[in-house]
């Protein structure tokens, strides 16, 4: 639980909130109000005690309950001015044990009143027990459960020194025991380590590392003891190969060179069609056209994803009436740079159900055209049979 600038003691834990109605959490609000007043008198009393006349100071308490497993009760208060011990309170002597001289007075002023000693020692012994129960009950589920740790032993080696460090991620509960062996025996004395801290998650995090020598490197294990674990895990250091970054960069270098190519042969044979060009073709029958292209490879519009070539050579010439088409509606692909030329392409209107099978009519069929943005593209290529641009249907008429 969490008690903050909104003056009200709110649950952390989702079990909490399930298992406690709201009279409990005003019944800690009232507590804890009443607690916030008697730490500002306290933090007041000791800033003069100290001669402080200004400036950050903090005065905090902690206090709770262990019930062991063999039944065993365990307590503990204390008290602490600016992140350093002032006063501990023993459940068993009903004392108080005082750090300095300001805080003498608190411990002979308590000590003078023996309801406060009795108050703290039956607190601890009773009451702490009974709600802890009941915690440990509410959330079982997430108390008592196992989150094995991820292990991870790394090295960093310099003029012949090595250091190992041994890292544990993840795990529940707190407690864990992480040590380094060499040759089997634990190097307490030359380990280091970090203290166990909590993640966002809920879980924690733990490391210990050692000195040794880089030519001694294969003697030295880390071993990982926790509530999850089955039996204590055995971790060395594995340096990376050398052979990792040669295989990277050969790999890079391939992908760069099949590029290369890929890009290359694209660009051929985009310059290949365009040097080609098309040339024009003796017209001998039918229509006439205003653009001047004569009979040849005709072509319609599908209403599908391109054209298709018409299968009738007769009808082909019979249409080749460039006056039906508006000017200047080219499609992209057929624009300056695609390797056509711009006057031998032009919009024709899909007049399917009007002018037959194929939307073509009789030769100088009158038609009115809808307007140019219903309108696929009728292509006259000028020479029959020569390669056709990839969007077109290469087939010759």
């Amino acid at each position: 639980m969490r008690y903050g600038n909104e003056q009200r003691v709110e649950p952390r834990a989702a079990w909490m909130k399930a298992n406690l109605d709201q009279q409990y959490w005003d019944g800690q609000t009232q507590i804890a109000q009443g607690d916030q007043q008697t730490f500002r008198v306290g933090l007041d009393t000791l800033q003069k005690r100290y001669n402080q006349s200004g400036g950050y100071h903090t005065w905090q308490s902690m206090y709770g309950c262990d019930l062991l497993e063999d039944g065993g009760i365990r307590g503990f208060q204390q008290y602490a001015y600016d992140g350093r011990d002032f006063l501990a309170f023993d459940k068993d002597t009903l004392t108080f044990t005082a750090a300095d001289s300001a805080a003498e007075i608190t411990k002979k002023k308590w000590e003078a009143d023996e309801a406060i000693a009795e108050d703290w020692k039956h607190y601890l012994e009773n009451t702490c027990i009974e709600w802890l129960q009941k915690y440990v009950k509410y959330g079982k589920a997430t108390l008592e459960r196992r989150e094995r740790p991820t292990v991870r032993v790394s090295g960093k080696e310099s003029h012949g020194f090595l250091t190992l460090s041994c890292r544990a991620h993840g795990f529940y509960p707190r407690s864990i025991a992480i040590n380094w062996l060499r040759k089997g025996h634990v190097q307490a004395q030359e380990t280091k380590r970090g203290s166990t801290a909590p993640n966002s998650d809920g879980t924690y995090h733990a490391w210990a590392s050692i000195e040794a020598l880089a030519a001694e490197k294969d003697e030295y294990q880390c071993r990982v003891e926790h509530a999850s674990l089955p039996e204590p895990g055995l971790f060395s250091w594995e340096p990376e190969s050398n052979l990792l970054p040669i295989v990277i960069g050969v790999v890079v270098a391939a992908l760069i060179i099949v590029a290369a190519i890929a890009g290359f042969v694209f660009w051929k044979s985009r310059l290949g069609r365009s040097e080609k060009g098309y040339k024009p073709a003796t017209g001998h029958d039918g229509g006439s056209s205003s653009s001047g292209t004569g009979k040849g490879s005709c072509w319609e519009g599908s209403g599908g994803p391109g054209p298709v070539p018409f299968q009738d050579s007769t009808r082909c010439g019979a249409s080749g009436r460039s006056d039906w088409f508006p000017s200047g509606l080219l499609p992209a692909a057929l624009a300056p740079g695609s390797g056509i030329e711009p006057h031998r392409a032009a919009p024709m209107w899909d007049g399917n159900a009007a002018l037959g099978p194929r939307g073509l009519g009789a030769a100088g069929s009158a038609v009115t055209p809808p307007p140019p943005k219903t309108l696929p593209y009728f292509f006259f290529p000028s020479c029959p049979c020569r390669e056709q641009p990839r969007h077109l249907s290469t087939a010759p008429c």
